[in-house]
């Protein structure tokens, strides 16, 4: 008889799914459980960044799996390297894949569809309770199902079922609202403003308006490359958007787009393309993010979290995949050189991980406070050189230097100094890199044909 550990996880995310495949490889048996009916129940999901992924996987993952660049960079089939950059006024930084930052772009869907492979994955089922004792832990699901197994793994997300498990303590008086309406749309460009987009950033690009921050990204490209699917992403300070009647709540598609539209008309037009191609009924609903300060939790037994279960954070920093996929690849060693005879010893290991994980992700979800503000004081000097507190074209002012935008907006922003109050950007961080100033980005070196 098998002395190994039988293992419920609980959440088909990339977390879980990551956890799951390296138990796979190292002979583990285990369940996956997950809330949804299927990949897509919730939509497709938006692309995210991984830092130095061949490193960050390592040996974890099976042979049988696709090649994870092939299978799920989300430029394919273009040849370009995973590319953000960030316009800030007259600046602009940019991070790009390369020996020296090493980092992929990856469509989530397709990430998560690679990471089921082999999997087979128990859907619609949502965890209702959780019940340990000295000898197993038992998963109670809604649809009157249970199951049991030695350990169990929450990674279920930010609104974990788990989480209240391990903290003795409901969500409720865990997650922290983040003071801002947020507005997202999705669009699709062909031919040349698609061109035009990957110019000004392959793979994302972000700037700051007054009093906001606009996000646009790629999220995959048509077989033919002519067509990419874009998402962007308006952040708006705002302490009362926790409030009942606050105007996010009951907004209707079309005045979230009304809203963001306004607000990017100060931005020379190729910042406004995605928005502008936009249509109402591609506008998401009321949207907001949540995070947690969660520096330890109590001792831990048969019952553990992982990934933004543990440490819930805004994406301010992109970070959220990046944490996960390392906090499972680290349990995944410690289970499988568990034994059901020492379970003491095995237990002392699951609660050195546990304090671990949030420790970590204690401290990056700092770092992504702190982006936010940074955010809010860019959105704030925007606003200051807007007013006239400062030339325009400073850290958050209209940008400068738009790729392609010669005599399309007028003049870029000004290189003069700072706008109202002196502020002044530190280069950003991204997907686990600084970033650096550039004069000029380097040609794309494609074309995107016409139909």
């Amino acid at each position: 008889m098998s002395t190994k550990l039988h293992v419920l996880i609980i959440g088909g995310g990339i977390g879980g799914l990551t956890l799951a495949q390296s138990l796979r490889k190292q002979g583990v048996t285990f369940e996956v459980f997950e809330q949804d009916t299927s990949t897509t129940s919730r939509g497709y999901g938006f692309a995210l960044g991984l830092y130095d992924p061949d490193t960050l996987f390592g040996d974890a993952l099976p042979d049988d799996l696709p090649k994870l660049r092939d299978a799920a960079g989300h430029l394919t089939p273009l040849p370009l390297a995973s590319q953000a950059v960030f316009y800030m006024g007259p600046k602009k930084f940019m991070l790009e894949d390369s020996t020296e930052t090493p980092c992929l772009r990856v469509n989530r869907l397709k990430l998560r569809e690679l990471l089921a492979t082999g999997i087979d994955v128990q859907w619609g089922k949502e965890a209702d309770r959780i019940e340990e004792d000295d000898d197993k832990v038992t998963a109670f699901f809604k649809d009157g199902t249970s199951a049991t197994g030695d350990v169990l793994i929450g990674t279920d997300g930010v609104h974990s079922s788990v989480r209240p498990h391990v903290l003795k303590k409901p969500n409720s008086e865990v997650l922290e609202l983040s003071p801002n309406v947020i507005v997202v749309g999705e669009t699709k460009l062909r031919g040349k403003e698609f061109e035009q987009q990957l110019q000004m950033g392959h793979s994302c690009y972000m700037t700051f308006g007054p009093g906001f921050s606009l996000f646009v990204g790629l999220n995959r490209v048509s077989e033919d490359s002519k067509e990419g699917d874009y998402y962007w992403l308006m952040a708006g300070n705002d302490d009362t958007v926790g409030q009942d009647d606050h105007w996010a709540k009951t907004a209707t598609a079309e005045e979230r787009l009304k809203w963001a539209l306004a607000k990017v008309q100060v931005f020379p037009p190729p910042f406004r393309k995605t928005l502008e191609k936009t249509k109402a009924e591609d506008v998401k609903g009321n949207i907001v993010w949540h995070d947690a300060l969660i520096p330890s939790t109590p001792a831990v037994s048969r019952v553990a979290i992982l990934g933004d279960a543990a440490h819930p954070m805004p994406p301010a920093r992109g970070e959220g995949a990046i944490h996960a996929i390392q906090d499972a690849i680290k349990l995944s060693k410690i289970i499988s050189a568990a034994d059901k005879t020492d379970f003491a010893s095995f237990k002392e290991k699951l609660n050195e991980w546990q304090q671990e994980v949030v420790a970590t992700g204690h401290e990056s979800i700092l770092a992504g406070r702190r982006v936010l503000e940074f955010a809010k004081k860019a959105a704030a000097a925007a606003a200051a050189a807007a007013a006239g507190g400062g030339p325009p074209g400073g850290a958050g002012g209209p940008p400068g230097g738009v790729p392609g935008s010669a005599g399309a907006g007028g003049p870029p922003g000004g290189a003069g100094g700072p706008p109202g109050g002196g502020f002044r950007p530190p280069p950003p961080k991204c997907w686990g890199h600084s970033t650096k100033m550039v004069d000029e980005l380097p040609p794309l070196g494609i074309t995107i044909a016409e139909d």
